[in-house]
């Protein structure tokens, strides 16, 4: 049993290597293609909606992953919890940032980020349904699946933004960039964990993670604001 929690750990510390070293690589790469192709401008524009974007994602997730990694042994209602727990805070979130796009473009003086946010806060709701899967592979160890999921959306986002830049798409297609990411991602989570939501709704198990998530919710805003 210690030998193979031992082999776990390593195999675990090689793909997370592996997964961060790709992640890197690849982003350069593309990137420098990418620069090429795009302005500055286009850049900035997509810039000015990543704070939004991030601070929803904290909100979003709001420690529930690290929460699912920490309880011993996870339930299927504790999986079922949190997943309808997201979908429905993120649901409220997109809702409140759709009719607040208008207010976004006219304070930056950018009549086209009242579509541009609406499309892209798209990348935060659909993400909310991966985020019980992704605990799921974190609780399980699934290091090597989450490395191939991680390069399969990497892979398949940039080639979409490097089509649709060459296409002379500027901004939107790093929009696309970010929703086909998240997208695929859920795809590769779904197919590799095999776990499934279902319609028996309970937000008891949520209840009893919230002490331990909102500390990390409270640390990764924070981090993220500074």
């Amino acid at each position: 049993m210690a030998e193979s929690l031992k082999e776990k750990t390593a195999k675990g510390l090689f793909w997370g290597a592996m997964n961060s070293g790709s992640t890197q690589v690849l982003n350069i790469l593309f990137g420098i293609f990418l620069a090429r192709l795009l302005s500055p401008a286009d850049y900035g524009i997509i810039g000015i909606l990543t704070i939004f974007t991030l601070i929803a994602g904290n909100l979003q997730s709001s420690g529930f992953t690290q929460a699912l990694v920490n309880i011993r042994k996870p339930t299927d209602n504790d999986y079922n919890s949190v997943f309808w727990f997201n979908v429905l805070v993120s649901l409220t979130m997109y809702v409140v940032l759709f009719f607040c796009a208008p207010l976004i473009a006219d304070f930056f003086h950018q009549p086209c980020l009242t579509s541009l946010s609406r499309f892209v806060f798209l990348s935060f709701f659909i993400s909310s349904f991966g985020i019980a899967q992704n605990g799921y592979m974190m609780k399980n160890m699934m290091n090597k699946e989450i490395t191939i999921v991680n390069f399969m959306a990497l892979i398949s986002s940039n080639v979409v933004g490097l089509v649709l830049a060459f296409n002379g798409m500027a901004y939107w297609s790093l929009a696309w960039q970010q929703v086909i990411f998240i997208l695929v991602l859920n795809i590769g989570r779904y197919y590799y964990t095999g776990w499934r939501p279902n319609f028996h709704i309970d937000f008891g198990p949520v209840r009893k993670m919230f002490g331990f998530s909102v500390k990390l919710l409270v640390t990764n805003i924070i981090n993220t604001v500074s």
